[in-house]
């Protein structure tokens, strides 16, 4: 297992310094300390100075991350998944976007988009929203449609400096607040053709790159749901050892529903814990020894990230409830762990039409969906 997926000294540097943390970016401190494990481009590919671990030491680090502080996971794991993308540009351009390998990148889905050939160029305009991590960006990726000739259309993305985005410092949340997923947008931009690309799967490509982007992502999500249910868990175990309720005489975890409370939110996340790593190690398993992620194995990863959400959310709900008052201050890690999670489970990698998605598959009935 490499070292950082270990670095017990990182994750104590990101709880400590976003322990107080109420703004919306990362702490200095914790980008910086980031960047030199390489934490928001852990995919980079190897030819770029990239890690590339293996898939399941990256949710492990992911997991481990997001249990110190959930805005950090997010963008560890949002912007380490878009690194992978850089083995689809030329080598030239990928070398000079990351002439290190701890260069991060952002993006968001297109609220309205478009994009047109010019001769060597594509011309961009449109608005992106959910720009998680684009405070520590250095580039953007801009997803936009582009209408051929013949009427047919495709999905393009486009690398743009973040200098030439106009970026709308808006994020008034209460959960993940620290990802600072701003909107932005760029007008009439020209892209030189060598900066724009279309995302798939290509045979040659190694095993972590066999897996698709957006089940990449729905595994990395609910790794940081799992880390930021843990946290709201270890909060409430040391809570109610500690708490003696009004009108009571003995700490909570004297009391009998306290402790089947805390037997059933353990239970709901070791299940969920084990559930995703085992689904990882057995897809990742297969994916390295045929070279490809075959539908009945991406239909294990959309299922496994999406539960895994629910299953977290489900934790941090009930000793949310179980801490009472205490659950509600600010000042109390679990309040911001219960908006962190609830905003995870309104991310489209956790809607609960996927399970309809996945049912579709096992009752032999055709899926096409860009979610697996």
């Amino acid at each position: 297992m490499n070292d950082f997926v270990t670095n017990q000294a990182l994750f104590r540097t990101i709880a400590e310094a976003c322990a107080e943390n109420d703004s919306t970016s990362l702490p200095e401190v914790v980008v910086d300390a980031l960047r030199a494990e390489q934490g928001f481009s852990l995919l980079l590919p190897k030819e770029l100075g990239g890690k590339q671990p293996a898939f399941p030491e990256f949710i492990r680090f992911v997991k481990s991350v997001a249990t110190a502080d959930g805005s950090t996971g997010w963008c560890v794991a949002q912007g380490s998944v878009l690194a992978s993308l850089a083995r689809l540009l030329p080598k030239d351009v990928a070398e000079s976007m990351w002439p290190t390998p701890n260069v991060s990148l952002a993006n968001g889905p297109p609220i309205q988009a478009s994009s047109r050939k010019d001769g060597d160029n594509y011309v961009l305009s449109g608005n992106w929203a959910f720009s998680s991590g684009i405070n520590h960006a250095s580039w953007l990726f801009g997803v936009a449609t582009v209408t051929e000739e013949d009427g047919s259309q495709r999905g393009v993305w486009h690398v743009i400096d973040k200098s030439d985005a106009e970026i709308n410092y808006d994020w008034q949340v209460a959960g993940l607040k620290a990802t600072g997923s701003y909107p932005f947008q760029v007008e009439e931009l020209s892209i030189p053709e060598s900066m724009a690309f279309e995302v798939g799967v290509r045979k040659d490509d190694p095993p972590i790159y066999q897996i698709p982007l957006n089940l990449l992502f729905a595994c990395s999500f609910a790794s940081v749901a799992l880390g930021v249910s843990r946290a709201a868990l270890n909060f409430a175990t040391e809570r109610v050892q500690k708490k003696i309720k009004r009108m009571y005489k003995e700490t909570m975890s004297e009391d009998m529903l306290t402790q089947d409370q805390i037997g059933k939110a353990e239970a709901l996340w070791r299940s969920a814990d084990m559930y995703l790593n085992t689904q990882v190690a057995e897809v990742w398993e297969r994916t390295c020894c045929s070279g490809i992620c075959s539908m009945d194995n991406r239909i294990m990863l959309r299922l496994a990230g999406t539960h895994t959400i629910h299953q977290a959310k489900a934790v941090t709900d009930i000793v949310y409830d179980l801490c009472s008052t205490d659950s509600i201050f600010q000042h109390n890690d679990i309040q911001r762990r219960f908006q962190d999670i609830h905003v995870i489970a309104q991310h489209m990698q956790g809607i609960p039409e996927i399970y309809s998605i996945v049912g579709r598959h096992f009752l032999g009935l055709p899926v096409n969906s860009h979610l697996v």
